[in-house]
């Protein structure tokens, strides 16, 4: 029988269930976890909060500082613990008059530890934007074999002696290219704990390595439209001999509790059209390319560059001989099909591209796709409202707090702000229904961003938006194409999509200075796919250095590792073709089968294996150019200096 057990002695509170204790030091407000094992700890002061929404008036206080501090006993049928309420706080001797409740439990059937953050405020003149709870656990040392797991982009260890820093794009905000999926994890002395953000939407992941002294991993619970309404949630588990696979399989068990593990073999179920997608080529191609004079992208010296298309018609030919060539399954993917070409024109960016050929050339290329048994797909966007589209009116757009609205005139269109997601669907049902009034009946859509870019809040009044409601609206424009029929991709899998998605851009490595190029930041580990290989498809590109590939590996090694689809150039050399067609194989055959496990085959991180449910083996040697492949049937598939 597992003994449950709270008392306070000496200024601490002890939760103990069977061979774990919980140790929380009511002054410090730390906590500490002792297992059979090992010792965990929060750091002293970690726990916090921040005061104002500008970046530049923000200032933190530690919980910890409060002057009242209560706590109270919290005890269910599973959870025992402690409600800690906290205020007012003193910051340079003036009060803030912020109010503070926040949790730590322990759930005594499965030993997992929670916190929560039940409710802060701090009326009009204490605007709390951020909160820190519990706080990161101390970490640190110098051996190897003790790491932090941090699931960006694809993934990536941090040994414990790393001698890098780590670089964060976003500032680790959920669901962006800093955290695709809401949870991390450390292992030291052969144990570790997964932490997982059970309330992701209005948080991010903090981590940060200062080579020799620490790394800390956190989460920072964000406001949403000023309110902390709604009880944010953390779960950790600890466990003896727990590694990264082990924290990736923990973590896919607790999305395939909350219903949200879709595998591909479920969603053929309802679009039988993604069987052709397995073991596919992806082609992706343009038709017209128009650069305004203000965008980033605009060529002063070579005008001619900025306005040209290569015809639909034209595009239709060179598939047709691609598909002579290859003689396989192709995926195409069609960007700057619409009127000004592209990303230009969002969202009213029909008809189609005259200098491309029109609706008439559109429906030749579908003709051709048709013919040659070729999946078409469109780019598409209902984020980016360009400034020079029909319909748009400042009033339809995403309004900050302050009541200004988004700008940008990087990409290739120009100036545009964001369209409120309470307004794409309507957008989109309109395009389509266009489309399809005009006899194009794409295969699939690229929503482009809608994957990558965390939810978007609105203050407008009249379309007011959180972003969990933003990211509802978004999966309901997914929704919409699927009941259409349509294969549907975006750029890039963050977790809370990919029960809607069937395809994305790439879900590459984070590099420095990155994303696109340069070196890989800490030990690049496919995470992500540990979790999801069997939930969505992913292609790779193939060229050694390619945009999300470590600059000095080769896209192609990664790709096998992962068990991808491969990218094709529409005009391929003919030494691409064998590589593309091993890569498509190997996804026909296992790519909705779950990745098993994955192991660094020596010292040196350069040479891995991962292993899929039919027993399929992967081997690659990064610095050594090489792969083999054993199928479940034996096969050896051995290829010992690849050449691109």
């Amino acid at each position: 029988m597992i003994t449950k057990t709270m008392h306070e002695k000496d200024n601490v509170i002890l939760l103990e269930n069977g061979g774990t204790k919980i140790f929380l030091d009511k002054k410090s407000l730390s906590v500490r976890v002792e297992t059979e094992n090992v010792s965990w700890e929060t750091v002293s002061g970690a726990a916090s909060f921040a005061v104002g929404y500008e970046h530049a008036d923000r200032f933190w206080i530690s919980l910890n500082q409060a002057e009242n501090k209560q706590f109270s006993p919290i005890d269910s049928g599973f959870l025992q613990g402690v409600r800690i309420q906290l205020g007012p706080f003193s910051s340079n001797g003036k009060i803030i008059g912020v109010q503070a409740d926040v949790a730590v439990l322990l759930n005594t059937h499965s030993g997992e530890l929670v916190f929560e953050v039940h409710g802060i405020s701090g009326g009009t003149e204490n605007e709390v934007s951020e909160v820190i709870w519990p706080g990161s656990f101390a970490f640190s040392g110098d051996r190897e074999i003790d790491y932090t797991v941090v699931p960006a982009m694809q993934g990536y260890l941090i040994p414990a002696n790393w001698q890098k820093p780590i670089l964060r794009y976003h500032k680790g905000m959920m669901f962006d290219r800093d955290a695709y999926m809401p949870w991390w994890g450390q292992v030291k002395e052969g144990n570790g704990y997964l932490a997982i953000i059970d309330t992701p939407n209005d948080a991010r992941l903090t981590v940060e390595h200062v080579p020799c002294v620490h790394t800390h991993a956190e989460v920072v619970w964000i406001h949403s439209l000023e309110r902390f309404d709604y009880t944010r949630k953390l779960r950790v588990r600890f466990a003896k001999d727990l590694n990264y696979v082990g924290m990736a399989k923990m973590y896919r068990q607790y999305v395939r509790s909350l219903g949200k593990l879709r595998t591909l073999a479920e969603k053929q179920l309802v679009n039988p059209k993604l069987s052709e997608l397995m073991g596919s080529a992806v082609v992706h191609t343009s038709v017209h390319t128009r650069i305004a004079p203000e965008s980033y992208y605009f060529d002063k010296e070579h005008p001619e560059k900025n306005d040209f298309a290569v015809s639909f018609e034209e595009r239709a030919l060179q598939l047709a001989a691609l598909q002579q060539k290859y003689a396989g399954k192709l995926y195409v993917h069609i960007d700057g099909w619409g009127r000004n070409g592209y990303d230009n024109l969002h969202p009213d960016v029909l008809p189609p591209s005259p200098k491309g050929g029109g609706w008439e050339g559109m429906r030749k290329l579908q003709e051709v796709c048709r013919d040659q048994h070729i999946l078409l797909a469109l780019h598409d966007n209902y984020r980016d409202f360009y400034h020079d589209a029909d319909s748009y009116n400042p009033e339809l757009t995403i309004k900050h707090r302050n009541g200004d609205q988004e700008f940008c005139d990087y990409w290739a269109g120009g100036a545009h702000s964001w369209l409120c997601t309470t307004l794409s669907k309507g957008y989109l049902e309109r395009n389509h229904d266009k489309l399809n009034e005009n006899g194009i009946y794409p295969d699939g859509v690229y929503i482009d961003v809608f994957a990558v870019v965390p939810g978007d809040e609105c203050y407008d009044p009249r379309h007011r938006m959180t972003r969990t409601e933003c990211m509802a609206y978004r999966a309901s424009c997914f929704e919409e194409l699927r009941s259409r029929g349509m294969i549907i991709s975006s750029e890039e899998p963050t977790d809370w999509a990919v029960p809607y998605l069937d395809l994305v851009h790439h879900a590459p490595y984070a590099l420095y200075p990155g994303p696109g190029e340069g070196p890989a930041i800490g030990i690049p580990t496919p995470l992500f796919s540990l979790v999801y290989h069997d939930a969505i498809v992913v292609p790779w590109s193939l060229d050694r250095g390619a945009w999300g590939i470590p600059e000095a590996d080769l896209g192609l090694l990664h790709g096998l590792l992962n068990a991808g689809v491969p990218y094709l150039p529409i005009q391929p050399s003919d030494n691409e073709i064998p590589i593309v067609k091993t890569m498509a194989r190997l996804h026909q055959l296992i790519g909705s089968l779950e990745m098993t496990n994955h192991e660094f085959m020596d010292g040196s991180w350069r040479k891995q294996r991962t292993t899929f449910a039919d027993g399929t083996i992967v081997e690659v040697d990064l610095d050594g150019d090489r792969y083999t492949i054993q199928m479940a049937d034996g096969e050896l598939i051995s290829e010992a200096d690849v050449h691109l």
